[in-house]
């Protein structure tokens, strides 16, 4: 049995014992605290960096190399073994020195190297003759380290490589050319049973057709009936063509509704059968069928639909009873104007709250909330895709006994798809959709990098469950006061934090006295559209501040139309014509206060899709905003000021230097942009608030005082720390 000892450890450590002695002495070390403590010493001294070697030395025996070799071949006598030992003990120098000569010496001697026939006969070939041979042939069983083979029937051999062996016998120099033979003949054999396998799983030939009787066939037989399909409902609009066949008498629908009929059976004709989600993807496309889903509850607010691209339409006019919102049709609430929608049926509604908003109410980046409804899925009571704005979800659902119970809601927002359940009638939850261009954005004509998208949904009654299905994730509840948020860019969902501020956040926040002139003005707006298809015409109508009355409610009355008139513009050729009447305000020298509300407008805009830039520039050069040979360059000018030119937390210097100079551009516009820019650096706001500041005359005494004054100005900005954006000013 092995003795415990510094040598006998090594052998341990470097797994050179045999099966037997590797037991025995794995015991003892496991039984001896000492031992242990040396193992994990040595182990550490061999690994450790910049530990130097024994210096020479005649009065120390363990530094000479020799008496180290003696020692690890067991040839030093008793008293100069425990000298050896002793000062390994008390030495991390001495103690690194013999276990890594004696590691060294277990790889070398324990991996034999085989030396090729050629290089053999060349160094036997430098010694003459009869020292060598030059043509003997290279000994097949003892290595040149002079290590014999391993018995191939010894149990113990290599354990990690014999798994890999699958039971077979080690293959060798030293294996017979009958054993390599049969090694590639057993591989043959397996490469055609496989083969013949194959052949047999293949068809061998084409099935015959049944044998029938003669001048008889099965092209001779009739063809099977085709059941027509029945009609869909689409087709129910319909005028009959028999004159003298009595029409159905005419459905009272909206005129929203016969339009959604005409695009569905348009839609129906043209697009092919959806295939469902895509690969690894959970979430199945929404269903695209136009029918009723629900209606409008809130009355004197303008909530418009789109017939066709350019065209919206008002729903419920002032003295109707209802108005019906129709599935996979774009529904808007124009900035401002915040309205109750009940999507289902028979007492299963989902009570959506479109809110729209104004600067003049509330300084955040939402303007108009549009929305499109679509037939739910199983399980669901509700299916919304939320295209821009901020909507609000609360259940009015009744259970079987007639008692409020929750609502389960599927909610997609630019690719991301969020289910929402809300538990009870009490739960209510906030979900957001902006988008917008990211300070330092480089500037395209047409495409370039599309504006960020941001999403969120915030907690503001009771709590609600969330899973992101196309994400494979659930977060659980959400509590009360919570919210999740994502963007477009970094396209990370975030976990749940608290919400950053609850008065943004709330669908009816805490507003000053002037409020009350704002809601009176837009009320009075949504009574003069007295008919569905004026709305458009009763936006451009208000647009002038027109003569007469209360100044501050005639420039109000300007301004909240141009929020509306840029939200009635699609990303269409027929929402540039929608923008015209806005470059005419945006040029002009007299409708000032307008104009910045122009700039506001047209910056979110702009940030809506991302082929809005190249639309806006051609209205722009249409509407010739410089001079003739200068159209193209105010065109580009304008649009940079209004792609996320400078932050408002972090200005670029060079960009504020930017910005002083093109406030004494020659375009008025290419001013009002800048001076924009200017406020919300200084108010550290995205949406600053109005200056009455009148650029259009450039050498008034007002303006030119304050571009004496700005550039000082300019230089505290650049020089002010980084801050966070405040979602209100100061």
């Amino acid at each position: 049995m092995p003795r415990l000892t510094l040598r006998t450890l090594l052998a341990y450590i470097d797994d050179t014992l045999g099966p037997v002695e590797t037991r025995t002495l794995g015991r003892k070390v496991a039984a001896s605290e000492e031992a242990r403590e040396l193992v994990e010493r040595i182990k550490k001294v061999t690994r450790r960096r910049g530990l130097r070697t024994p210096a020479p030395n005649v009065d120390d025996e363990v530094a000479d190399p020799n008496t180290v070799a003696e020692y690890l071949d067991n040839t030093l006598d008793s008293t100069t073994l425990k000298q050896v030992e002793e000062t390994c003990l008390g030495s991390d120098v001495h103690l690194a020195e013999v276990a890594a000569c004696h590691q060294i010496l277990t790889l070398l001697l324990t991996e034999p190297a085989r030396v090729p026939p050629r290089a053999h006969r060349r160094m036997y070939g430098l010694q003459p003759a009869p020292a060598s041979t030059p043509d003997r042939r290279p000994n097949k069983t003892l290595p040149i380290g002079g290590v014999g083979p391993t018995d191939p029937n010894q149990s113990d051999q290599d354990e990690a490589d014999a798994a890999l062996l699958l039971g077979m016998k080690r293959y060798s120099a030293a294996t017979g050319w009958a054993a390599r033979l049969a090694i590639f003949g057993v591989g043959a054999a397996f490469l055609a049973f496989l083969a013949v396998a194959v052949f047999m799983a293949l068809p061998q030939q084409t099935p015959k057709p049944p044998e029938t009787t003669p001048g008889h066939s099965y092209a001779q037989q009739p063809a099977p009936e085709v059941i027509p399909p029945k009609p869909k409902d689409t087709e129910k609009l319909k005028v009959p063509k028999d004159p003298d066949e009595v029409a159905p008498k005419p459905v009272e629908v909206n005129v929203v509704s016969t339009f959604a009929a005409a695009i569905a059976t348009e839609f129906a004709a043209t697009k092919p059968n959806d295939p469902g989600p895509a690969l690894n993807d959970p979430v199945a496309a929404p269903d695209a069928k136009v029918r009723d889903i629900g209606r409008v509850e809130t009355s004197r607010v303008l909530v418009v639909a789109q017939d066709r691209p350019g065209s919206w339409v008002r729903l419920r006019l002032k003295g109707d009873d209802d108005a019906t919102v129709s599935s996979n049709v774009a529904l808007m609430a124009l900035p401002g104007y915040k309205a109750n929608l009940l999507i289902g049926d028979r007492d299963k509604y989902v009570q959506v709250h479109l809110w729209g908003n104004v600067p003049e109410q509330l300084r955040y980046r939402v303007f108009e909330s549009r929305v499109k409804f679509h037939p739910p899925g199983a399980g669901f009571d509700a299916d919304i895709t939320l295209l821009a704005g901020r909507i609000y979800l609360k259940s009015k659902k009744l259970d079987a006994e007639r008692k409020p119970t929750g609502a389960k809601v599927r909610v997609r927002i630019a690719g991301e798809v969020w289910d929402i359940t809300l538990p009870d009638e009490q739960a209510q939850v906030l979900i957001e959709h902006v988008s917008w261009f990211e300070p330092g954005t480089a500037y395209a004509r047409t495409a370039g990098t599309p504006p960020k998208a941001e999403g969120r949904v915030a907690v503001i009654a009771g709590s609600i469950g969330f899973v992101a299905p196309r994400r494979f994730k659930n977060i659980g509840t959400v509590a009360l006061n919570t919210q999740l948020t994502w963007d477009s860019v970094s396209g990370v969902l975030a976990e749940p934090k608290a919400i950053s501020n609850l008065q943004n956040s709330t669908p009816n926040p805490t507003l000053p006295e002037f409020q009350k002139v704002v809601t009176s003005t837009l009320t009075d707006a949504a009574d003069k559209v007295t008919d569905p298809n004026v709305t458009r015409q009763v936006m451009e109508a208000r647009l002038e501040s027109l003569p007469g009355g209360d100044q501050l409610v005639r420039d109000l009355t300007a301004r909240l139309a141009v929020y509306s008139q840029v939200a009635l513009a699609d990303s269409s050729p027929a929402g540039g014509d929608t923008l015209k009447p806005l470059v005419d305000i945006l040029k002009s020298e007299l409708q000032w206060p307008a104009r910045q509300s122009v700039v506001t407008a047209l910056m979110a805009w702009v940030a809506r899709d991302r082929g809005n830039t190249a639309l806006l520039r051609a209205v722009f050069i249409n509407k010739g905003l410089g001079a003739e040979t200068d159209k193209e360059d105010v065109a580009d000018r304008l649009l940079r000021l209004f792609r996320g030119f400078v932050s408002p937390t972090k200005p670029d210097p060079d960009r504020l230097d930017d910005l002083l100079k093109w406030l004494k551009d020659s375009s008025i516009p290419v001013r009002e942009a800048a001076l924009w820019n200017i406020v919300a650096v200084e108010m550290e706001a995205w949406i600053p608030q109005p200056v009455l500041i009148n650029v259009g005359v450039g050498d008034s005494d007002e303006y030119g005082k304050f571009l004496t004054t700005l550039p000082a100005k300019i230089e505290m900005l650049k020089k002010r720390e980084p801050s966070v954006p405040l979602p209100v000013p100061k």
